[in-house]
């Protein structure tokens, strides 16, 4: 079964628009792939993990 995926929206800067698209191209992948890349490894970092854990959200899914 394939995964569920939320969709959202994000506003950007002309260009940083304009430079994703071209790292996309030149890395023959997508915006969606960078930016998930991107999320994930802002997700790794200490300050987001403490919060994580403080607030167990890694365990959302338990939930309801």
């Amino acid at each position: 079964m394939a995964e569920k995926k939320a969709q959202i929206r994000v506003y950007l800067p002309t260009d940083t628009d304009k430079i994703l698209k071209i790292l996309a191209a030149v890395k023959e992948s997508s915006v969606n792939a960078l930016v998930n890349e991107a999320i994930e490894h802002w997700l790794e970092e200490a300050e987001q993990k403490e919060i994580v854990e403080k607030f167990n959200l890694d365990q959302l899914d338990e939930i309801g």
